[in-house]
């Protein structure tokens, strides 16, 4: 009997430190194997689709549906990419000119005239320019930095993109085996097992859904927008727009609300007007008319609960973190609501 102890003690050592080395192992893959899984989640019903399409053949419509995520997602967002650094970099030039000209900068000459109001309230045009050159100095630190930084890793990033993609292809082809090898090996009960993958697929949809594509479709209107009054870069502010839809209590109208206030103040008053009509009415109302189609009211959380897993999942795990920050916190609630489930008599006795 003591042996038998020894043996499930020993085995069970031998099980936790050869995971734990494995996921160590790798651990530089792991954010890959998530976005992997997230596509997978995301355009599963599109791979069903397909399959039904190629009569069951279950590999034909996931290697369909791979090149679809590469059409549709991935060289548009390189292409994005791409604009926005040189977007970046023309905005730096603009902002670290020695020669005090601020004519060419468009919408920043705009905020150095608002300045010319304020000047007896001790507040002088030249600090603002300086201001801005310095600002214009550090964004171009950090641009400088991802163009260092993309350019040593561009092989490592081809790699992660590669591997992605060759997995997505497995998890939709197997997808179903998968998750009941997961099931079969999770030691909760099928009930709870069911309970946690669906989810866990439920929190994932709804970050992609209501959260993602509400905030590219909150940044295409407004980098449109921008476009269409003239203000320089626009790709570069609908995309900061979209990023700051992304934060809960945030939003897009720290970036349209000063650019509408800046333009009715320095003489393009109907120009303003437009983008604080759209902004209020259009851009920060999409949200509220997109969320309940797109998502659901079942798989909501609290939005206190959303803000912080998602600021938590960000400063953790960089810009995957508002994906796994609040599916980390969907899944935390999941496991306390089944532990008050399952242990509610125990608990009882007990107070």
């Amino acid at each position: 009997m003591k042996f038998a102890y020894i043996q499930q003690f020993f085995f069970y050592g031998l099980l936790t430190a050869t995971s734990f080395v494995f996921l160590y192992m790798l651990g530089g893959y792991l954010v890959t194997v998530l976005w992997a899984v997230v596509i997978a989640l995301v355009f599963y019903p599109v791979y069903e689709y397909i399959k039904t399409k190629f009569g069951g053949r279950a590999s034909v419509a996931a290697i369909g549906t791979v090149l679809l995520v590469v059409l549709v997602v991935l060289i548009p967002l390189v292409s994005m990419g791409g604009m926005v650094v040189s977007e970046s970099l023309t905005l730096y030039e603009t902002l670290t000119k020695e020669d005090g000209d601020f004519d060419s900068s468009g919408l920043l000459a705009r905020v150095s005239t608002v300045t010319s109001y304020l000047e007896p309230y001790g507040i002088s045009q030249v600090s603002v320019e300086n201001r801005l050159r310095e600002w214009g100095a550090n964004l171009s630190q950090v641009v400088a930095s991802v163009l260092i930084s993309f350019s040593q890793n561009t092989l490592m990033f081809l790699i992660q993109v590669i591997i992605m993609l060759y997995l997505l292809f497995f998890f939709l082809r197997d997808g179903k085996k998968i998750e009941r090898l997961i099931r079969r090996h999770l030691p909760l009960g099928d009930d709870h097992e069911r309970r946690l993958i669906t989810r866990f697929s439920e929190t994932t949809q709804a970050v992609i859904k209501g959260t993602l594509l509400i905030s590219v479709v909150q940044g295409i209107i407004g980098g449109v927008l921008f476009l269409l009054v003239g203000i320089p870069n626009p790709v570069l502010w609908g995309v900061t727009m979209a990023v700051l839809a992304i934060i809960p209590l945030i939003g897009t109208s720290i970036v349209w609300l000063p650019a509408a206030i800046i333009l009715m103040v320095t003489g393009s008053f109907w120009s303003g007007i437009i983008i604080l009509l759209v902004g209020a009415l259009v851009i920060s109302s999409i949200d509220n008319f997109l969320r309940p189609i797109l998502v659901g009211r079942s798989t909501k959380m609290p939005d206190s609960l959303v803000l912080l897993a998602t600021i938590g999942g960000l400063s953790t795990f960089g810009v995957s973190g508002f994906i796994i920050g609040p599916i980390i916190a969907a899944l935390f609630l999941s496991l306390w609501t089944i532990f008050e489930e399952k242990y509610r008599h125990e608990l009882t006795k007990i107070s």
